[in-house]
């Protein structure tokens, strides 16, 4: 019985100690024991170029490739590289397409390396008294329980010293997961519309192709109220231009065009897609209209209108944006002839 009891107790305590290990092991699982990790998910328009970029560069500079997995449509790789070459790998990913993510952790191991050193020294204490208790005097049946907790201890702390080597081995190493695919057979899910509070002035200078005498200046200029409500660039703008030469002598002549305006901005694929922090390239429309004021404020007209543009963002933070850009302005009107021209537009929007 006595015998029964203590295979029992060997036993248990075996068990105990396999599942004290669990949480180590589904760590190392988890690649927790490198102190960097980073995570990039890449859109290109350019898929089969960007895949040679990038198996070149875990060809040349990868540690270890733990998985690289490739399809028609995308191609996604798991692989450890020294943590001095994570600029390396920003840089190509900055060449290979549109970032969704970009995302680098960094942690501490040091208090968990700690624990796993006292974990070691409290079980190489309790192998070394097992052993000296199967090295001395000891009843025959006592014997199979407790070199069964010696044989648990001593498989613990290899394992044990066997995490502490691999914490070791990581310390220079980032662990790396990349998911490349293509933007236009393998659409993201995650097209969020991002809101925003930007409120901005802007400048605007309409030089008109055909002025008319008596009706319409050569040019008009003035300002607006512009208030941009989302990240992919979605605004309304609200404004008075005035004549740049004035006539006071015509009834029927222009003397203010009243406008608002909703636009939407679009960056190209492959000039950034609005990620940098200067000279971002893009494309605009505005649709709206103006009221068209006269000297005998007799004949007010509202008049809708349509601007296609080019502009470019001289400058772009997370708080800031200089933006410029020109745009044909088409009155929707019978006389558009009179009112059609180019339209520059300079703004300085804020986050508030």
């Amino acid at each position: 019985m006595q015998a029964t009891t203590t295979f029992f107790v060997g036993l248990l305590t075996l068990l105990l100690g396999l599942l004290a290990m669990t949480p180590l092991r589904a760590q190392s699982q988890e690649n927790g024991s490198y102190p960097v990790q980073k995570r990039l998910t890449l859109a290109t328009t350019r898929l089969p170029e960007s895949k040679a970029q990038l198996r070149d560069f875990i060809r040349r500079r990868a540690r270890q490739v733990i998985k690289q997995e490739e399809s028609p449509s995308q191609l996604q790789a798991e692989f450890t590289l020294p943590r001095q070459l994570l600029p390396a790998l920003d840089s190509v990913a900055d060449r290979l397409g549109y970032q969704h993510e970009n995302n680098l952790n960094a942690q501490d191991l040091t208090a968990h390396r700690q624990q796993l050193a006292d974990e070691v020294a409290t079980e190489a204490a309790l192998l070394r008294r097992l052993e000296d208790q199967l090295a001395g005097t000891l009843a025959a049946a006592d014997r199979p329980a407790l070199q069964q907790q010696a044989t648990a201890a001593e498989t613990r702390l290899r394992t044990l010293r066997r995490e502490i080597t691999s914490y070791q081995a990581h310390d220079s190493l980032a662990y790396v997961v990349v998911r490349l695919y293509d933007e236009v057979s393998f659409p993201n899910g995650n097209h969020k519309i991002s809101f925003v509070n930007m409120p901005g002035v802007e400048y605007g200078y309409l030089r008109l192709d055909n002025p008319k005498p008596g009706l319409t200046s050569t040019a008009y200029r003035g300002y607006a109220i512009k208030y941009h409500f989302t990240r992919g660039k979605s605004y309304f703008n609200l404004g008075v231009y005035k004549p740049t030469t004035s006539n006071k002598t015509d009834s029927a002549f222009v003397n203010e065009l009243f406008v608002i305006n909703f636009g939407q901005d679009f960056y190209p694929h492959n000039f950034g897609r609005g990620r940098r922090r200067y000279l971002n390239l893009y494309t605009s429309y505005q649709v709206g209209g103006f009221i068209l004021n006269r000297n005998d404020d007799q004949r007010n007209e509202f008049i809708p209108n349509l601007n296609l543009g080019l502009g470019l963002e001289l400058l772009k933070t997370r708080h800031v944006l200089l933006d410029n850009k020109a745009s044909y302005f088409i009155p929707l009107y019978k006389r558009s002839r009179d009112l059609r021209g180019l339209l520059y537009q300079a703004s300085f929007s804020f986050v508030f």
